[in-house]
């Protein structure tokens, strides 16, 4: 596994390890406001399946972390006005949006599903480094599905050090232990009120806001 510090994320040595592994269907394991994100390209279909393998699942998509509007347009059929209202009080942040997939995605890459879920996490220097990148990354938990996520580096590594057969090294962008963490709050803006899939990190700014939005619905989204 290669090491990078947060703090040199953005060294152009350190861009260039990391546009490598991308562009050559390779893992990135990378902060969030939340979580530790295992990703890679989100247009990689053998990056997701490599995925899929560490979580040892394959039946629930993956979101999709964006660095802003502009690329969250590529990915979705429209934008609710709904959405522009909640982003200036939301984002970036602890939020997952769920959108009408855009048909010119490949379906494979949203395991079969019309909706797609978008990340715009408060990480400004990964959100630079996706821009810089050009592509969504896979936004997903590092663990084994089912399992806690791991937000320790070092127990991330040894994680990865008992997966065979990974071929190009993953790259770890290392902060340090990430604070303890639920997770993103996951809402569907595609339903009327919008509907709460998951409580997650900041699910109390809702109720602050005073936004109406239907009761949490079992969890569908995997972490």
């Amino acid at each position: 596994m290669q090491i990078i510090d947060y703090n040199a994320l953005l060294l152009p040595q350190n861009v260039a390890i990391i546009t490598h592994t991308i562009e050559n269907d390779g893992i990135l394991i990378y902060p969030t406001d939340t979580l530790y994100g295992l990703g890679g390209n989100f247009f990689s279909l053998p990056a997701m399946a490599k995925i899929d393998r560490i979580k040892g699942r394959k039946d629930l998509p993956y979101s999709a972390a964006v660095s802003g509007i502009r690329m969250l347009e590529q990915l979705v059929e429209t934008i609710p006005t709904i959405f522009y209202e909640l982003s200036e009080k939301l984002l970036p942040g602890k939020f997952t949006f769920l959108f009408k997939a855009s048909g010119t995605l490949d379906k494979r890459l949203l395991k079969n599903n019309d909706k797609i879920g978008i990340r715009i996490p408060d990480a400004p220097g990964i959100l630079k480094l996706i821009e810089i990148l050009n592509t969504p990354l896979i936004s997903t938990s590092v663990n084994r599905s089912g399992e806690p996520p791991l937000n320790d580096p070092a127990t991330i590594r040894e994680f990865f050090s008992n997966i065979p057969g990974q071929g190009l090294l993953p790259v770890l962008i290392d902060k340090g232990i990430l604070p303890p963490s639920s997770g993103s709050t996951v809402l569907d803006i595609t339903a009327t009120p919008i509907r709460c899939i998951r409580k997650g990190d900041d699910f109390n700014r809702l109720e602050e806001l005073h936004i109406d939005f239907q009761p949490t619905e079992a969890n569908k989204i995997g972490r």
